[in-house]
């Protein structure tokens, strides 16, 4: 059996800054990713044509990652049980019939076997759409796993929400940002282009106005996976070799690579120029004939230009950007200040990075590498190296920045808008 842990993170940001009154609207979202599932209730106050205001009215980690309990539905019925309960004294009662429940989850399971993915969903669906065990309301649609262009579209709603974007005084509202993220498994882009989008429009309907939005998530291409691609293509050039240099890892460092009965010495070798030539095997866009529609950015992937367009990132660019002091004082990203300081890093031999830099063993090859690959995205997504249109930050006005607050937005729009057609003889 499982052991449930659970940790209440506490109010995280405030947008409205106002308690929510007992007749308030609330809203529940469940982010089921590998690990853990993260709780969050927001609540705000119905106004007509107007943006909801939200608060985020509580918090809460759970684990294991819901793929864990599989093995024994007992425990799975346990862990919603005690997520319900956490859930409850948090809304008023009176509220409960009234409040949507959600459940996405996130690459975790897209990576799992679909018969799986399919077993974990019918089990949620059950437990979920029991009304004597799940006081809140909840539609069969309201538990899905999330594609990557919507966990982009999320977070793109999110940024450009807490900046204030998607305000109702035209006069003052601001142009949106595009949002780059990079994850372990994936890496993501979302924003408005000036040129028409011929592929990969995710549309988001809010206070009446329809955004078109472009959106992509390259899937394999996150920090993490490219890692694990990196020492497959070492591994391919040198195929019968027992003991592979590895450009992208520091002097010093080493590892051991197992594939079935074949065990692989990789030592570091801490070359930046070769590591970079590595990196930009994967990062190549097609040849012009076998790229339709135009243009592509990376492989065959179509992309509308980036233009002026400004962007916006948080999370694993953000931390390594404010760890090469890469970041001017206005929070734009240097990618040229970046990229130097990467290349000087990954030229430093382990045990200096470890006892004078203080990075952690864990991570101090690994920021070599993400640090060389970040540039090298960025510039196959469409971005100079002189760009000053990328800002990045781990918050906006305070708030941090989850994907959660994005899919709120999205589903209360979305909620909204087939009220009003219903209400107008719609079907």
């Amino acid at each position: 059996m499982f052991a449930l842990m659970w940790i209440v993170l506490g109010t995280l940001w405030c947008v409205a800054c106002l308690p929510v009154s007992p007749n308030g609207e609330y809203g529940i979202l469940m982010d089921a990713g590998s690990s853990s599932t993260k709780v969050r209730i927001y609540g705000w106050h119905f106004a007509p044509m107007q943006v909801p205001g939200f608060v985020e009215v509580h918090s809460a980690k759970f684990s294991p990652g819901i793929d864990a309990l599989m093995t024994v539905p007992s425990d799975m019925s346990d862990y919603f049980y005690k997520i319900l309960e956490d859930l409850k004294g948090h809304i008023p009662p009176d509220r409960w019939s009234e409040t949507s429940i959600y459940l996405m989850a996130t690459a975790g399971l897209r990576l799992l076997d679909e018969e799986v993915t399919s077993e974990i969903m019918k089990t949620i669906h059950t437990f979920l759409g029991n009304q004597e065990l799940n006081p809140f309301r909840y539609q069969p649609e309201n538990a899905h796993i999330l594609s990557g262009e919507e966990e982009a579209l999320f977070a793109w709603l999110t940024v450009n929400y807490l900046n204030g974007y998607f305000s109702t005084d035209d006069t003052s509202s601001p142009e949106s940002f595009g949002l780059i993220e990079l994850g372990g498994g994936s890496a993501q882009i979302a924003f408005i282009p000036h040129d028409p989008i011929y592929a990969g429009k995710m549309p988001a309907n809010i206070v009446g106005q329809e955004y078109g939005v472009y959106c992509h998530s390259h899937l394999s291409f996150g920090a993490g996976i490219m890692g694990r691609r990196v020492v497959d293509f070492l591994i391919r050039e040198n195929p019968n070799a027992n003991v592979i240099n590895n450009p992208c890892m520091l002097k010093g460092d080493s590892t051991n690579h197992t594939k079935g009965h074949v065990t692989i010495g990789i030592v570091g070798e801490g070359n930046a120029s070769l590591c970079e030539s590595v990196l930009r095997h994967f990062l190549s866009p097609a040849d012009d004939e076998m790229c339709s529609p135009k243009p592509c950015s990376i492989g065959q992937v179509y992309q509308p230009s980036i233009r002026n367009n400004k962007f916006f990132s948080f999370g694993l660019i953000y931390l390594l950007a404010k760890d090469l002091n890469a970041i001017n004082e206005d929070g734009r990203l240097n990618l040229v200040h970046f990229q130097e300081k990467a290349r000087d890093y990954c030229g430093q031999s382990l045990s200096y990075v470890v006892d004078t830099l203080r990075v952690s063993p864990k991570f101090a090859s690994r920021n070599c590498q993400d640090g060389l690959y970040i540039p090298l995205l960025m510039a196959a997504l469409g971005f100079k190296p002189a760009t000053q249109n990328v800002y990045v930050a781990d918050s906006i006005n305070q708030s941090s920045i989850a994907w959660s607050l994005g899919a709120m937005l999205y589903e209360e729009e979305r909620n909204r808008y087939t009220e009003l057609v219903q209400r107008n003889g719609g079907p």
